[in-house]
């Protein structure tokens, strides 16, 4: 399976790749909200770049389908493709 990785240095640029796999999966905020047991405000917040539990903003990018991986800024990464 290729997947593209993209690389968020910033919560605003994390905040809209959230918003655009909302969108794409066709929730609306409140319903991301709910399934994360978070206000529609919590998700509003989010999506502007705005401080929110790392707990949070890591559950919503699960929840549109996004997996995650995290690695300290700066930090050489080697995407290798093991099929």
């Amino acid at each position: 399976m290729n997947q593209p990785a993209a690389l968020l240095y910033d919560t605003v640029e994390l905040g809209e790749r959230i918003r655009r796999a909302r969108q794409e999966k066709g929730l609306r905020q409140e319903e991301l909200g709910e399934r994360l047991g978070v206000t529609r405000m919590t998700i509003s917040r989010l999506e502007r770049g705005e401080p929110v539990s790392v707990d949070t903003a890591l559950r919503a990018l699960s929840e549109c389908g996004y997996a995650v991986a995290v690695a300290p800024k700066f930090t050489r990464l080697a995407v290798v493709d093991a099929e």
